[in-house]
């Protein structure tokens, strides 16, 4: 017991305080103050107003305060999509000053199993984790296929009207927005179809902003500058793309032209004030109202501006029933039908997809040759058994055999690594570039890149600035798993793309997305048509490239241009007969059918034509040039050296025709595409032959012509091969605001010879279509000639 005293005495209590001292020392003891490590909060808002798209990318505004000064790298994981991928910002966090930090994320649906947010001291590669204190660490939110128009306006509802559409099958959002809603970033805009000005004042953004919505329009972007006295201030930011030059006000009592084209009745109920304006270089005059510019428009590269002459939100125009028929026409190309398969979000997947698929055929990869390899068999089974076995018998020595045998199969192991091998020593690029020319020198791009790797390990990539990244990871061949570490980050001089953990012999598949065109020259486009509809003209290559295989797709038919240089013009009649145009079969059109047995060189080309191309605006339009290159358009730097590659480019432009012969209009069959604007049948379907399926319900469609003078006259004509069974066809007549029957003659043509301005609101023909049960059919092409007056 005396010992046990002692003990405590001499041992324990010593030890207990000398721990005692030591917690009261400042640093020390296992309980983390304030002062050791930050406290960040962390608030997020996901899209525009909470909204996202799919298929887009989407902007995430995320608000960090800071208990201390500390710099960083913010992150976000997302574990969905084609791989998982993190994308990094580092930011700096003064303390207790919120941070608001703006980055960017393609269109899914997220929830706290497949996303995370989190944020490392210094850097995410060795950096310390630290824990947000407060809020949601995650992404949530549900992304959507609709159409997003948003608005800047004094009166948050204006466009408000447009939600009626909703019930003709228009997928669409109308967003109200703040000045601090809109990024510097044009990528950022790109989950927007439609931006709509309204009695707003654009100098109030700040330059940055402006900036990225002049390239957003410029990428393909529509903004909408609405008039009326408060048109000025409205237009202000954006004068030098607008299509008219603001000159004052006028009043109007009456609209007919806007009453034609909303299809209602219109009554003003007295003045109505309107900006007054003239017409710029590059604007076109829409619609009138006495003479002066209603509605006008401006293309200005691959987008466009609206010009309308009132303000939305006034009334009695913002109410009026017409009002969304009006908007639903001049916003068609930007406005999705819920049921419409070819819709921009579905055709923007199917070309990352199907892009994608394409890279696996690596053209500077290349199988080892079957005959060498065959050799190398025989010849190993030769000496392994025969001969072998024959030179040890002869010296006597047949118990070598134990360990010659594994020495001559680890040699021609070797081999045959080295065979395999040969073309794998080094860093490769695989990408294809898809252009589209705006006819004015410049191109929107879709590009998709493959890199192949020959050893383990960490790679860079370095992208132009404002490059946004989807990434896709190929495990190599001693791999079994796809681990999630592919780091994007997106910055003022570069887009880095780091890959850890790459496994040997692997690829990394990467779909890259800039909002910014290049400027590449075009196609000269000379067309003519005779009485008969037969065509003539010329193509002639003003790009900076020599081109092969190049085709003109016009009406139905397929011209083959073959091979064309750079500043060469190609007549039609040199090139090939035309042939009718095969969308299931265009790359036997092009490249001839493929040989069974033999290697393909236009492997890619084909599958291309065949998954690819079909998604496109420029395909769908029904008129256009199309030809390939393999030139560098786009270079890439590894562990900061170029890699080296191979590129397959697609160069395409749409075209438009005149349609005036000898200043009479001369539009022969097959050449105006309808389209869809409104579904009232939920089996309505479309393929890309232009044979419909639709169930019992109705459809309403319609065919953009050049507006007629007003003493002019013309016939127009609409032949249906076939129709459907019970089906029944009627024509807008705005003249009576109502709809005529259309009854089909022996030929299965229907005519208008006189009078035909009653069908015609600004180059506006609409019809419908009402099926009384499931049909196959195929909407009619129409013809519009001039004729003499009688």
């Amino acid at each position: 017991m005396q010992s046990f005293h002692r003990y405590i005495r001499r041992v324990a209590l010593p030890v207990l305080l000398t721990v005692w001292v030591l917690l009261l020392l400042p640093g020390m003891g296992g309980t983390a103050h304030a002062d050791d490590a930050p406290s960040i909060s962390l608030k997020t808002e996901i899209g525009y107003g909470g909204k996202m798209k799919m298929g887009s990318w989407n902007p995430v505004k995320l608000t960090l305060t800071s208990s201390q000064d500390i710099s960083g790298d913010l992150v976000i994981q997302i574990n969905s999509g084609l791989a998982p991928t993190t994308y990094v910002q580092h930011v700096e966090l003064p303390k207790d000053t919120a941070k608001v930090v703006v980055m960017g994320v393609p269109g899914d649906s997220f929830t706290k199993d497949n996303n995370e947010i989190r944020f490392y001291k210094d850097s995410f590669q060795k950096g310390k984790l630290i824990s947000f204190s407060s809020g949601t660490p995650y992404l949530k939110g549900m992304s959507v296929t609709a159409s997003n128009v948003a608005v800047l306006s004094e009166d948050p509802d204006t466009m408000n009207f447009l939600n009626v559409l909703r019930s003709s099958g228009y997928d669409l959002n109308v967003l109200p927005l703040k000045n601090t809603d809109l990024p510097e970033d044009p990528m950022l805009l790109d989950s927007l179809d439609v931006i709509v000005l309204n009695r707003y004042a654009s100098d109030t953004l700040s330059k940055g902003q402006a900036a990225a919505v002049e390239q957003w329009v410029r990428s393909g972007g529509e903004l909408v500058l609405a008039g009326g006295a408060a048109y000025p201030k409205t237009a202000a930011a954006f004068e030098g793309i607008a299509p008219v030059q603001y000159t004052g006000t006028y009043t109007a009592s009456s609209l007919p032209e806007l009453a034609k084209l909303g299809g209602k009745p219109l009554e003003l109920g007295g003045e109505l004030t309107l900006s007054d304006a003239s017409r710029v270089e590059g604007g076109e005059v829409m619609y009138q109202a006495g003479g002066k510019p209603l509605i006008a428009s401006r293309q200005v590269e691959q987008g466009g501006v609206l010009y309308a002459a009132y303000d939305l939100s006034m009334e009695p125009l913002a109410s009026w029933s017409g009002h969304p028929s009006v908007w639903s026409y001049l916003l068609r190309d930007h406005l999705a039908l819920s049921n419409q398969p070819n819709n921009k979000f579905n055709m923007k997947q199917s070309q990352m997809y199907n892009l994608i698929n394409v890279l696996d055929y690596f053209p500077s990869l290349k199988m080892p040759s079957f005959p060498a390899m065959a050799w190398l068999l025989i010849i190993y089974a030769v000496i392994v058994a025969p001969v072998l076995y024959w030179i040890l018998k002869r010296a006597d020595k047949r118990e070598w055999a134990w360990w010659i045998i594994p020495l001559i199969a680890v040699i021609a192991s070797g081999a045959v690594y080295m065979i395999g091998a040969a073309d794998k020593t080094k860093q490769l690029a695989h990408t294809i570039n898809m252009l589209e020319l705006d006819g004015k020198g410049n191109a929107s791009e879709v590009s998709a890149s493959a890199f192949f790797t020959p050893r383990s390990g960490k790679y860079t990539i370095d992208f132009p600035a404002h490059t946004y990244l989807t990434v896709d990871r190929t495990n190599g061949a001693f791999s079994s798993s796809n681990r999630s570490s592919s780091f994007v980050e997106v910055g003022d001089q570069a887009t880095r793309l780091t890959l850890s953990d790459m496994p040997q012999w692997s690829l990394a598949k990467v779909w890259s997305n800039r909002r910014e065109n290049r400027k590449v020259g075009q196609y000269e486009v000379k067309i003519q048509l005779d009485a008969k509809g037969n065509i003539g003209g010329q193509v002639t290559n003003n790009t900076s490239y020599n081109l092969n295989h190049a085709v003109l797709v016009l009406g139905g038919s397929l011209f083959e241009l073959g091979d064309l240089g750079k500043g060469e013009t190609k007549p039609l009649s040199a090139a090939s007969k035309p042939t009718a145009v095969n969308p299931y079969n265009m790359a036997n059109q092009i490249f001839g059918n493929q040989t069974g047995g033999q290697a393909d060189e236009f492997t890619r080309e084909r599958e291309i034509l065949m998954t690819t191309v079909p998604n496109t605006t420029w395909y769908q339009s029904g008129s256009y040039v199309m030809a390939w290159s393999k030139d560098a358009l786009v270079s890439y730097t590894m562990e900061g050296k170029k890699l080296e590659g191979s590129q397959l480019n697609l160069w395409a432009q749409p075209i438009s025709i005149d349609w005036s012969q000898g200043g009479q209009p001369n539009i022969p069959f097959g050449f105006i595409q309808p389209k869809v604007t409104q579904i009232s049948s939920p089996g309505w379907y479309e393929d890309p032959s232009g044979t419909t399926e639709m169930d019992q319900g109705s459809i309403t469609f319609e065919y953009t012509v050049p507006a007629l003078k007003k003493d002019a006259s013309a016939v127009l004509t609409l032949s249906a091969n076939n129709p459907g069974k019970k089906t029944e066809y009627r024509i807008f007549n705005n003249d009576k605001q109502a709809w005529d029957p259309v009854t089909w003659d022996a030929t299965k043509q229907w005519k208008a010879e006189q009078n035909v301005h009653q069908y015609l609101a600004g180059g506006r023909i609409r019809l419908m279509l009402t099926a009384k049960e499931h049909v196959q059919l195929k909407l009619p092409e129409i013809s519009l000639k001039g004729a003499e007056k009688p």
